[in-house]
Order: structure tokens, then C-alpha cells, then sequence
């Protein structure tokens, strides 16, 4: 049987758990900075609203998407972008995955 690396079957039980949990990290992306790559499971606005942009191999993209504090946005994102807006006041945390 062949092993999937992407998808809903890429983590066993006990990584998605870890996953889940934030155990691989996060970045902080400030308003306006360069796109950031990586594989990220989860985007959260703390503090304010953000405007995002992002990236995947898996499903639909987000194209400037609002996201109130507080929210999470779960996918298998390859990059994120916090887009300059009048309205976004927020950190952007993207969680590694």
C-alpha cells in the first residue's frame, strides 16, 4: 500500500493530535509583509480583524478574506499573505502543520 504524504490521510492519529495541539510552531504575519510559505493547518486574528490571502493544494484559496479576532480559519495552506486594509487592526498567527 502506498503512503499518502498530503491530504486527510498525511498524519497518523498521534501527529494530527500534536497538530491539533500547535506542537509544530506558529508564525506571527504582521499587515503588508511579503507572503509567507509553508505548510500551515490553521489561521487565527487576534486583536482586530485581518484581511488574508492564501494559498493550497488541497480545495478552494481564500482571496482577500476577512477574518474577525477571535476566528480560525482550518485548511492545508501553502502560504499567507495579511493584506494592507483600512480595516484590518488584527496579529495574523498562522500554526504550522
Amino acid at each position: 500500500m502506498a503512503v499518502t504524504t498530503s491530504g486527510i490521510s498525511r498524519y497518523t492519529v498521534v501527529e494530527a493530535s500534536n497538530v491539533t495541539l500547535g506542537q509544530l510552531g506558529f508564525d506571527v504575519i504582521v499587515e503588508g509583509a511579503d507572503k509567507t510559505e509553508g505548510t500551515f493547518i490553521a489561521i487565527k486574528a487576534i486583536g482586530g480583524p485581518i484581511d488574508i490571502t492564501t494559498e493550497t493544494g488541497i480545495g478552494d484559496v481564500l482571496t482577500t478574506v476577512s477574518i474577525e479576532s477571535g476566528d480560525i480559519v482550518y485548511g492545508a495552506f501553502t502560504s499567507v499573505l495579511y493584506n494592507t486594509s483600512t480595516e484590518a487592526t488584527g496579529t495574523c498567527i498562522a500554526y504550522r502543520g
